[in-house]
């Protein structure tokens, strides 16, 4: 089975939960990035946009030596806050390739980590196709989640609080990454 990439950082915010969670994963199943220098994840001020802007689109072109021609799949870890508890938001430019996430979801309901929501939502180039399903636009480059060599899966896990997340967290995460990434069966 070909191996995904995980990049983690890109958010410096962000990077303590992706390392904590890549050093968990199977090496088998995923080559991981960080990003050192990551940007804030903090909205820019008004004053700041346009550069804060154009190191966003470069630090995501910068991805593309790293997963064009080697990895089937990026996945572009990210995490939010939700107080009310762990959820995940998915963000792919071809949902119909997650058709194995009610089995790997199911699976996991058994196992003794905490449950959450997961949400597909679907990227889009300005407003075509929007009839219905969750969809968004998005800031990263249409280069890096609409390439035809490789799939683009956005993961934004929500935690209770910032920071490095609970262990409960990390192992959820690892959990639904390994199941997705295993169920997925692209580039074979």
């Amino acid at each position: 089975m070909p191996k995904a990439l995980l990049v983690v950082g890109i958010h410096r915010e962000e990077r303590a939960f992706g390392e904590a969670v890549a050093s968990g994963l199977d090496p088998a199943l995923f080559d991981v990035l960080v990003i050192p220098d990551g940007l804030s994840g903090q909205h820019p001020r008004p004053d700041q946009r346009f550069h804060y802007g154009m190191l966003h689109r470069e630090l995501y072109h910068q991805l593309l030596p790293h997963v064009a021609g080697r990895y089937p799949l990026l996945v572009d870890l990210h995490t939010g806050v939700d107080e009310h508890g762990l959820c995940i938001d998915l963000f792919c430019q071809q949902p119909d390739k997650l058709q194995g996430l009610p089995a790997v979801l199911d699976s996991m309901a058994e196992s003794e980590l905490p449950s959450a929501e997961v949400r597909v939502v679907h990227l889009l180039k300005g407003k075509a196709g929007m009839a219905g399903g969750l969809v968004a636009e998005t800031v990263i480059p249409a280069e890096i989640w609409c390439n035809r060599r490789f799939l683009y899966l956005g993961v934004e896990v929500f935690l209770a609080a910032r920071g490095e997340g609970t262990a409960q967290e990390q192992g959820f995460t690892r959990q639904f990454l390994s199941g997705l990434v295993s169920s997925l069966r692209i580039g074979a």
